[in-house]
């Protein structure tokens, strides 16, 4: 029987798709807290929100969906760890995982005001600056080769982006001051 025959199914449907769609933030920050390094965090998450899909029934409405949700993922990220492991990558141990995925749990709206202060601190950057971090945290390509590229050298640089960090620290925090936030 599709959602079509059944509105009770279509109405089940579009309430997980609803809360799945409000934690992918959260679900993403916890992702890259426990596979720290790992350039496919956005791929980990595309393959929980299909396991995640694939479970929705097992999902009981009325039950903290965060928890649900964060249990299966903690579950695939466990098996996906074994499997780079067996492959010769170093991970952190399961029983570490355990034992620190909780405190990692932040809360989606939390996650959300955060990203959106982080946003507006670094449009009010120069874009030199809003480069080099693109460079520094999304590229992965090492610090040395932006350095030669822009003509600097890698010292300069790595004192720029300690400075950078700084001002986006205080930035952040006075727009959570001025939102009336407590900082975390």
């Amino acid at each position: 029987m599709n959602a079509s025959q059944n509105p009770d199914e279509g109405e089940v449907s579009e309430a997980f798709v609803s809360e799945l769609t409000n934690h992918q933030t959260a679900m993403l920050a916890f992702i890259r807290a426990l596979m720290p390094g790992s350039s496919g965090a956005r791929d980990l998450l595309q393959e929980v929100n299909i396991i995640l899909w694939q479970k929705r029934a097992q999902f009981e409405p009325g039950t903290s969906f965060k928890a649900w949700a964060f249990q299966v993922t903690r579950y695939h990220l466990m098996n996906h760890r074994r499997r780079l492991a067996s492959k010769g990558w170093l991970i952190f141990d399961d029983d570490l995982v355990e034992r620190i995925s909780p405190a990692l749990e932040a809360d989606p709206e939390e996650l959300e005001s955060r990203h959106q202060a982080l946003h507006l601190c670094l449009s009010k950057l120069r874009p030199k600056d809003r480069d080099l971090l693109q460079h520094r945290y999304a590229s992965g390509a090492p610090l040395n080769d932006y350095a030669k590229v822009i003509n600097r050298s890698a010292g300069t640089l790595k004192a720029t982006l300690f400075n950078l960090r700084s001002s986006l620290r205080k930035c952040i925090e006075r727009r959570f001051h001025e939102q009336g936030i407590p900082l975390p």
